[in-house]
């Protein structure tokens, strides 16, 4: 409960910023553009009234769509198709509209001392600013929808990144890469068959979704059936959150069995492979652009988890990563041997963790 409260006050809060400043401007426009439809009522309010009129619409908006997003992302779009979301969502914004509309014409009629009037409101609806502002609402919302969809497109915070050019050259980062990977796919997928083993995937994938936020990960490819997760250094390795974010996987997906045994017949069970390190991340590709990752550490990664089947182990890690999370670890990792990388003379330590 405490993370759903935490996250629709983060929603509320952004919306509250971006609304706050689309009626400051709108507010600006207003006194300053001669050319500007308006209606017969509010330019008779003093400027102190306009803005108190102007700031208590922002703030219901940010509360009426901030409230209408989180509610929208967390029980319409995972659970219904993408057509039909956008239609729900579509009518949602309407009736916020509307209820803003609404809101707005009680403020004023209150601060102006008017009496409530039906004839009044149909033509406060209906003036021609009134219909600016409705459109005007569309745009702002517009607006925060794109920027959202383009923010997860590239992964959280990495949008502000592109704008102001940080990944235009390429620059080097420390970051801890896990290569998380379905066990047994190939059998589920001829059990299944493509479409069911595609559902299965998109469940799995959901879940993943779930935790990314409390351990700080980020998504940086969906290949197949395979998740690859970074962080920056500093936050997994504090409190060996890439490791517990492993085990919370595992024991959401138990907790999950009756849901995947009536739908899938199966539990899924996921391994997955740990290596830190320097890499280069770069902004790539002109036609389709996105954040890369260049570096020995995204191979010795994969590497590592492909040596889960042959040694029978669910999570490995290098001794690199060992090395660093040996002295918050209680129980020793079990080393199981040497790994040979192609093209490189020096092997290197393979380590399991069958628990924290």
């Amino acid at each position: 409960m405490p993370k759903m409260i935490e996250k629709y006050v983060k929603t509320l809060g952004k919306h509250f910023i971006v609304w706050f400043l689309a009626f400051i401007f709108w507010a600006i426009m207003r006194e300053f553009d001669n050319d500007i439809v308006r209606p017969e009522g509010p330019e008779t309010l003093s400027i102190l009234q306009r803005l108190r009129f102007h700031f208590s619409l922002g703030v219901v908006a940010s509360l009426a769509f901030g409230s209408l997003e989180y509610l929208i992302d967390r029980y319409v779009y995972k659970r219904t198709s993408f057509g039909r979301a956008l239609l729900i969502g579509s009518f949602a914004y309407l009736l916020a509209i509307i209820l803003l509309v609404t809101f707005g014409f009680t403020a004023f009629v209150r601060i102006s001392d008017m009496n409530m009037d039906w004839g009044l409101y149909r033509d406060y609806v209906f003036s021609g600013e009134m219909v600016l502002l409705i459109f005007y609402c569309f745009l702002v919302g517009t607006f925060i929808d794109t920027f959202k969809e383009i923010d997860k497109k590239f992964g959280p915070g990495n949008l502000w990144k592109m704008i102001k050019g940080e990944f235009y050259n390429p620059k080097e980062e420390n970051r801890i890469f896990m290569f998380l990977d379905l066990k047994n796919s190939t059998g589920i997928a001829e059990a299944l068959g493509h479409k069911r083993y595609s559902r299965l995937i998109q469940s799995c994938f959901h879940d993943v979704s779930e935790l990314i936020p409390r351990f700080k990960a980020s998504i940086y490819q969906y290949v197949g059936d395979e998740i690859v997760l970074s962080w920056h250094v500093e936050d997994g390795l504090k409190e060996l959150t890439c490791l517990h974010f492993y085990f919370a996987y595992r024991d959401k997906l138990i907790s999950k069995t009756a849901y995947y045994q009536k739908n899938f017949g199966l539990v899924p069970e996921f391994k997955a492979g740990l290596e830190m390190g320097p890499v280069m991340v770069a902004e790539v590709g002109d036609i389709k652009r996105e954040i890369a990752y260049h570096g020995d550490v995204l191979n010795t990664a994969a590497r590592i988890q492909g040596c889960c089947n042959t040694y029978g182990k669910q999570l490995l890690i290098s001794e690199n990563l060992e090395q660093s999370l040996k002295d918050l670890l209680s129980n020793s990792p079990e080393l199981l041997g040497d790994l040979q990388l192609n093209g490189k003379q020096k092997s290197i330590h393979v380590y399991a963790v069958d628990d924290l």
